[in-house]
């Protein structure tokens, strides 16, 4: 399992689009894994509007017209993997056993939560295969934070 956690510069929500946008590209599946509805409409926002030529297709959790397992990504605030996702984004801690289910966890956090991603890095380098961090200065990923 592949860990990268990522310093954003800018919201959140903003840095993880363009990483959507690769996900889709691969043909993979993403889960993007958040706290609380806020996060997940903020997210569902810039999705939505992420580029002019450039719709992001996802879904909530909470659309319940769709079949889940179709869904290239899916934002929820639930540990449960609805898409079959191979990919995991995260944006809070989830528990290891949750963490086993991906090939590659991509945890993104503010200035407002370089504290909590202290706390979480050695916890997730212990069962990541391959870890590496990122910082996000002017507009460009920097290794080694």
């Amino acid at each position: 399992m592949e860990i990268n956690f990522y310093q954003c510069d800018e919201q959140i929500s903003r840095s993880i689009a363009p990483l959507m946008l690769k996900v889709i590209e691969e043909k993979k599946k993403v889960l993007i894994l958040v706290s609380n509805q806020s996060q997940m409409k903020e997210i569902d926002d810039v999705l939505w509007s992420y580029g002019k030529n450039k719709f992001i297709p996802h879904i909530t959790v909470y659309d319940k017209d769709f079949d889940f397992k179709r869904q290239p990504i899916v934002i929820s605030d639930k540990e449960e993997n609805a898409n079959d996702a191979e990919y995991l984004v995260l944006i809070k801690d989830v528990s290891e056993n949750f963490l086993s289910n991906f090939s590659r966890i991509f945890y993104f956090y503010d200035q407002l939560n370089i504290d909590e991603a202290k706390v979480l890095m050695p916890k997730y380098k212990k069962v990541a295969a391959k870890f590496e961090a990122f910082k996000k200065q002017d507009g460009k990923w920097i290794k080694g934070v």
